[in-house]
C-alpha cells in the first residue's frame, strides 16, 4: 500500500491590527495577482476592483445627512445595486442589508463602507478588509480622506512590461507613448500621495520583486501589515507553497516586443521613474519633447484602436447605465411642486 504525504497546513493567520489594505498601482502592474496572494497567504480579505468607493463619495450630497436612517438606507441600498456584489458571489458573499445597516457605527459613509467590506470579511471568515482598484490611483486624495489610517501597498512594475501587456486588452493603450504617459502620470499621482503619509502606512514592492525573491516580499509584507509570525511558521509555509501561484519569467518582455525606436519614445516620457524603481534603461534623463501633431497622431490612432473592442464598448454603456440611473435616481426623490 502506498502512503501519500499530506498537504502540511496553513498555520492559523493573526494580525494585531485591523485597519483597512489599500492596494494601490498602475492596472497590470500585479494588482490581482498580489491581492489573490494576500487573500491566500495573509487572509486579508480582497475581492474583484470595488470601482464604486470613489463614485459615491462625489454623490454624498444627494443622499442628505446621513443621522437619518433613511437616508442612509438609500445609500447602501444604492451602492448594493453595484456589479462589485454580483462578482463577489464567486468569493460566496451575499450582502445582507439589514446586517451592514446594523453594524454601522457611525452616520458617516466611511462607517458604511467598513459595513460592508466587513461583512464580505466575516462570511469570508477573515479578520480585515482591502480593496484594489487601480482607477482609484486618479482619486488617492479621496482614499486618504477617507481611509486616513489604512495600510497602503503600492506595487509598482516595469511600465514597458506594462504597456506590453495591457497593449492586447480593451481598456489598455495602444502605443508606446500613450502607455508611458499614463504609467507615468499614475506613477507620479502615486507618489504625490505617499508622500503625504507616515512611513509606517506604506510599502513598496515591485512586482519583478514578488515573481524573483517572494520570501522576502512576504517578509516585507507580514511585518507592514503587523501579522504575528514568531516562530516563523508562516512565512515558511508561504516559501514552500508560492512559487505554484507565480509566473517567476514574466518580465522584460518588451524588450522582443518593441522596436528600439518604441523603448526609446517611451524613455523619452518615462526615463527619471524607471530609474527610480531601479528599471534598467538606455537614456539618462526624460526628454518629452515631441512635436505636437505626433502627440496627437498617437493619442488619436490610440483611441481608434480601442474603439475597435466589443468590451470597450460594453464597459462604456454600463458607465453610461450608471449615469443614467442616477439622474433617474434624482428625478424620482425630487420634491414635487406643491
Amino acid at each position: 500500500m502506498t502512503i501519500t504525504a499530506s498537504q502540511p497546513q496553513q498555520p492559523p493567520v493573526q494580525h494585531r491590527s485591523r485597519v483597512p489594505v489599500m492596494l494601490i498601482g498602475h492596472g497590470s502592474s500585479g494588482t490581482s495577482i498580489l491581492a489573490i496572494l494576500l487573500r491566500k497567504y495573509l487572509q486579508v480579505c480582497f475581492g474583484t476592483e470595488s470601482q464604486f468607493i470613489v463614485h459615491y463619495d462625489r454623490r454624498l450630497g444627494r443622499y442628505g445627512d446621513l443621522a437619518v436612517p433613511e437616508n442612509m438606507r438609500r445609500l447602501a441600498s444604492d451602492i448594493l445595486q453595484e456589479r462589485w456584489f454580483v462578482r463577489s458571489r464567486k468569493f460566496g458573499f451575499r450582502p445582507d442589508l439589514e446586517d451592514i445597516l446594523g453594524n454601522v457605527k457611525k452616520p458617516t459613509y466611511r462607517a458604511l463602507l467598513d459595513a460592508i467590506f466587513g461583512q464580505f470579511a466575516r462570511q469570508s471568515r477573515m479578520q480585515r478588509w482591502g480593496d484594489k482598484t487601480p482607477e482609484y490611483t486618479g482619486d488617492l486624495d479621496v482614499l486618504g480622506k477617507l481611509f486616513p489610517e489604512a495600510k497602503y501597498i503600492h506595487i509598482v512594475r516595469d511600465g514597458r512590461d506594462v504597456a506590453h501587456s495591457t497593449a492586447g486588452r480593451y481598456w489598455g493603450p495602444k502605443n508606446a507613448y500613450v502607455s508611458a504617459r499614463q504609467w507615468e502620470d499614475t506613477i507620479s499621482n502615486v507618489l504625490t500621495f505617499i508622500r503625504t503619509l507616515p512611513p509606517d502606512q506604506v510599502l513598496e514592492v515591485r512586482y519583478e520583486d514578488l515573481l524573483t525573491h517572494p520570501r522576502d516580499v512576504f517578509r516585507k509584507l507580514i511585518r507592514f501589515l503587523e501579522i504575528d509570525d514568531g516562530d516563523g511558521a508562516l512565512i515558511a509555509y508561504i516559501d514552500e507553497n508560492v512559487a505554484g501561484d507565480l509566473m517567476p519569467g514574466n518580465f522584460n518582455k518588451w524588450q522582443n516586443a518593441w522596436s528600439h525606436e518604441e523603448q526609446l519614445r517611451f524613455e523619452r516620457v518615462a526615463c527619471d521613474n524607471l530609474r527610480r524603481y531601479g528599471y534598467e534603461t538606455t537614456l539618462t534623463r526624460c526628454d518629452d519633447t515631441f512635436p505636437g501633431w505626433q502627440r496627437l497622431y498617437w493619442r488619436l490612432t490610440n483611441r481608434l484602436r480601442k474603439w475597435m473592442y466589443p468590451r470597450y464598448w460594453a464597459d462604456n454603456f454600463y458607465k453610461a447605465k450608471l449615469r443614467l440611473r442616477d439622474l433617474w435616481r434624482r428625478l424620482r426623490r425630487k420634491p414635487k411642486a406643491v
